[in-house]
């Protein structure tokens, strides 16, 4: 009895199991965004405008008139449609095209220079003023006293 109790007992688990899965994948399919007309077409504007046009040199999507960006904006208009976000539509084409796409980079190891760089050269600037102000101040200093 023990034995058929364990075994009926898995059965039911294992229904309640894929009746969660199935749920759940019904749930991920239907949170798709449902969009306005106009919600599409500022949101795809929006987006046009933050993407670098991988064809045209520093021109957005939305401005350029290469092919390659009139396709990316009616896949962008596209997956709006279908009711993707705008972090994976933007997630999507940077796995496309790379990280080059975007006029911000997300911060990484390899984009940390980007982010620091200027940062880094104002603060090397004026350590080097500081440094060179002091310099001369010194040799001002010794040709004053070597007069007296």
């Amino acid at each position: 009895m023990s034995n058929s109790y364990t075994s009926t007992l898995m059965r039911l688990l294992a229904a309640f199991a894929i009746l969660l899965c199935l749920s759940l994948s019904a749930q991920a399919a239907s949170d798709k965004i449902h969009y306005t007309p106009d919600q599409i077409r500022d949101l795809g504007f929006e987006i046009a405008h933050e993407l670098r046009c991988p064809m045209s040199v520093n021109q957005n999507l939305f401005d350029s008139g290469a092919p390659i960006a009139s396709e990316l904006k009616g896949q962008i208009f596209l997956m709006l449609d279908q009711g993707e976000s705008k972090a994976e539509i933007i997630d999507f084409l940077v796995q496309r095209y790379g990280e080059k796409i975007r006029y911000q980079p997300s911060f990484s190891a390899a984009t940390a220079l980007l982010w620091f760089g200027p940062l880094l050269l104002l603060f090397g600037i004026i350590a080097f003023a500081v440094i060179w102000i002091r310099e001369q101040r010194k040799h001002q200093d010794i040709k004053a006293n070597t007069y007296e």
